[in-house]
């Protein structure tokens, strides 16, 4: 967004400018500055001392392929006079009653010696950091001020811990914990292990308190699982400085196993010597883990009353290569879903279930113990018992049977259809006293942050809110960001989903670009101090249209061969525990087999690997949406996957002087011949300022095609 100017500006095509600096001191209240300038003026009776001896030049910048935003440095080299007091300024600066070094510098170009700062327009907000001089000049060293410099996150750590100093995570997003005894649920996050207790452990989970889902979870990496504790508190706790969640019971959790393949028949059968036995049509469905998918049989007895069809299943269980089973009505229970379905004429249905830890022997079928029996059609429906008390070893596998009978009067034909989606063993273990001490991460499905107060304290789940979060939480900032629900109103275009968590100190400003990055924007506070978000639209419109009377030295160029990208291979959704990701796409772009072509490029060559470490959805697509805000993969592909052209040039008419990095203009110069093929004319073209530089008297401005 343009910076704001007065109609003093657009007044006159010509105007003459002074540049203002105020070097605030001490508290850098309002009216706490020294005025110097290139010559002597007043505005709003403040005197500012013309000493300034270089043309000073501000430069700034973004870059649409990496989210960053840059502002230059500025060196001012000033006359080193005699103050009022009779002695060398640079005495006032260094050693002086003011204190400057540290402090803020705002520059302002003044038009046409007008005596109203309102007029002035603010062009840079900076930071004296450092003073030299010899006895005739003084040379001032100015950075740009930002509210994220020399700080880090997060900033809370325990105490009066076993492990004081552990930082407090700082986390953003909407994880789900898992139910007891289901592994497959990944979004979570980690908590370091701060405390034991006598009878447990102490987690650090967040700097804020929750209710709800804060139950600790902790992971097996043989199996990639996360197990709910079954001896934990829903809620975090606020202890030890910041909020806890509590392990009990080394960890005491359910596990649901599944088995793992049917049962060869070179493991022999539970229904030896027994005739009329068939086995269940596609087994495996039973076994899989999606619900959606079933083991079936049809079962048509005819006869008297009492005749029986008998099926089963028989699966191998994996080995339990972790833990103590721990013996409790609610453990070793074997747990069976299935429907019922076409019921016809009279009859049962009965479902058994049985394990072991040997080889079958004759009619090893007997001692079975009944699920349920069933009279007529039932939807999914899930039912378990408890087969196994002994806890000293883990049966090798589990045998479904099912026994169909008849029982009319007349001898009429019974049938059903019966299909079972799932078949598991529930387990109820705990850690060895070894196992449990080297336990010192575990996971949570405790939801992020809510905002910092500038949202009602609504939940964030989106990579843009966690963005804006940062800035009220941690640093000064406050108000609402230009473009944020106007403008390019990224709040209502983006819904890319985020997870993230801190868990060591990191500077500021490394969070806040990797969140740009992943979040397809560029976060920047302007010459004015105004904080804004830039991104690409998907339909970009023109602030402003330039002619041939508006610019000089107009040079066209396209972006370097080396910058386009024909393929990108993603991976995003951070594993909770492991150094990898649980989603990935290799996505090619729309125009890869062109760009190979016309550019001489190789087919293994300009491609990208990509690891997001906060973005977790909208999934990555193989190819680009027709959106570019649809997905991280289809923004960037429109930034890298197509030349674009670049044009730079010099400002010359005044009413322009308030162009800004990120505005988003159009060029009416037809005399000039574009340099792609099929181009119609400037018409078909919007483009985005991406780089300009200011002097006294000068705007050089770079904008890239968009």
């Amino acid at each position: 967004m343009s910076l704001t100017l007065s109609s003093k500006w657009t007044e006159k095509t010509v105007l003459k400018e002074n540049w203002l600096f105020q070097l605030f001191y001490d508290d850098e209240s309002a009216t706490d500055f020294f005025g110097i300038s290139y010559y002597d003026t007043t505005v709003e009776s403040v005197n500012y001392r013309g000493c300034v001896l270089n043309k000073a030049t501000i430069r700034e910048s973004i870059n649409l392929e990496t989210s960053t935003a840059k502002t230059s440095n500025v060196s001012v080299t000033l006359a080193n006079f005699i103050d009022g007091n009779g002695t060398h300024f640079s005495r006032q600066l260094l050693n002086g009653t003011n204190k400057y070094i540290n402090r803020t510098v705002k520059i302002y170009i003044q038009p046409d010696d007008d005596v109203d700062i309102a007029d002035c327009v603010q062009i840079y907000n900076g930071r004296l950091e450092q003073i030299s001089h010899t006895v005739d000049k003084i040379n001032l060293s100015i950075v740009a001020k930002r509210v994220w410099d020399k700080i880090s996150i997060p900033t809370l750590k325990t105490s009066s811990s076993d492990n004081d100093n552990i930082y407090f995570p700082v986390a953003y997003g909407d994880y789900t914990g898992n139910s007891e005894g289901i592994t497959t649920g990944k979004d979570l996050r980690p908590i370091p292990f701060v405390q034991t207790m006598h009878d447990g452990k102490v987690f650090a989970s967040s700097i804020e308190s929750s209710t709800g889902d804060a139950h600790v979870h902790v992971y097996n990496r043989n199996k990639d699982a996360f197990l709910r504790a079954n001896e934990t508190s829903s809620n975090n706790i606020n202890k030890l400085g910041g909020f806890v969640t509590e392990l009990r019971d080394n960890g005491k959790r359910y596990m649901n196993i599944h088995p793992f393949e049917a049962r060869d028949s070179d493991s022999g059968s539970p229904f030896n010597g027994e005739s009329g036995v068939a086995t269940f049509n596609n087994e495996e469905k039973a076994i899989d883990g999606n619900s959606g998918t079933y083991a079936t049989e049809s079962f048509s007895v005819s006869g008297g009353s009492g005749d029986t069809d008998i099926t089963y299943m028989y699966f191998n269980m994996p080995k339990l290569d972790f833990g103590s089973i721990v013996d409790d009505t609610t453990s070793m229970r074997i747990f069976i879903t299935y429907k019922i379905e076409n019921f016809t004429n009279s009859g049962n249905v009965k479902l058994f279930g049985k394990f072991e830890g040997d080889s079958p022997g004759v009619n090893d079928n007997a001692d079975a113990v009944l699920f349920a029996t069933h009279t007529a059609n039932t939807s999914d429906t899930q039912e378990d018992v408890r087969v196994f008390v002994d806890t000293s070893s883990f049966p090798q596998y589990i045998l479904i049977k099912v026994k169909a009978n008849e029982d009319s009067v007349g001898g009429q034909t019974f049938s059903c259809d019966l299909s079972i989606s799932d078949v598991f063993l529930r387990v109820l273990f705990k850690d060895s006293d070894e196992t449990f001490k080297d336990i010192n991460m575990a996971y949570t499905g405790e939801d992020g942050l809510k905002d910092n107060g500038w949202n009602s304290n609504a939940d964030i789940t989106e990579i843009h809110e966690a963005h804006r979060d940062l800035l009220t939480r941690f640093t000064s900032y406050s108000g609402t960001p230009t473009n944020w629900s106007s403008g390019l109103n990224i709040n209502s275009v983006r819904n890319w989903k985020i997870r993230y968590w801190i868990l060591e100190s990191t500077p500021l400003i490394n969070i806040l670009e990797r969140l740009a990055f992943e979040g397809g924007f560029i976060g920047r506070f302007n010459g004015q101090g105004d904080f804004q978000y830039i991104f690409i639209p998907n339909s970009p419109s023109a602030s402003e249209t330039l002619n041939s009377s508006d610019i000089a030295d107009l040079d066209i160029s396209s972006t370097p061969v080396n910058s386009l990208t024909t393929k990108m291979q993603i991976e995003y959704e951070k594993h909770p525990a492991e150094d990898k990701y649980i989603n990935s796409a290799t996505s090619a772009s729309a125009n890869d087999a062109t760009l190979l072509s016309n550019f001489n490029i190789a087919s293994n060559e300009n491609q990208k690997t990509i690891k997001l470490d906060a973005y977790v959805s909208p999934t990555i697509p193989t190819s680009p949406s027709s959106n570019k805000n649809d997905d991280f993969y289809s923004y960037y592909d429109h930034i890298l996957g197509k030349p674009r052209i670049i044009i730079s040039f010099t400002v010359v008419n005044t009413k322009y002087l308030g162009l800004d990095v990120g505005d988003i203009i159009a060029i009416n110069f037809n005399s000039v011949v574009l340099p792609f093929a099929g181009s119609t004319g400037w018409d078909d073209y919007k483009f985005m300022i991406t780089d300009l530089q200011r002097s006294a008297g000068s705007l050089k401005i770079t904008a890239r095609e968009i």
